[in-house]
């Protein structure tokens, strides 16, 4: 009798830094989510810059801890 094999593609791979993710970073996420939305909301709620927003978001809460 032949010894089945399954072949590799079947095996899912591990994804490399899977975690789950910190209170902390949680509430970090979701304050950089809130001034995003104030960034767009600000700008006449202009769609396709949500990146934009997002990153200028995290530099700011940034900006305002390193002066805290």
């Amino acid at each position: 009798m032949m010894k089945s094999t399954v072949p590799q593609s079947a095996i899912p791979a591990q994804t490399a830094g899977t975690h789950t993710a910190s209170p902390n970073s949680l509430k970090t996420q979701d304050r950089i989510a809130r001034r995003a939305y104030e960034l767009y909301v600000q700008r006449g709620r202009q769609e396709g810059k949500a990146l934009e927003d997002w990153l200028q978001a995290e530099r700011q809460l940034v900006s305002a801890a390193g002066a805290s």
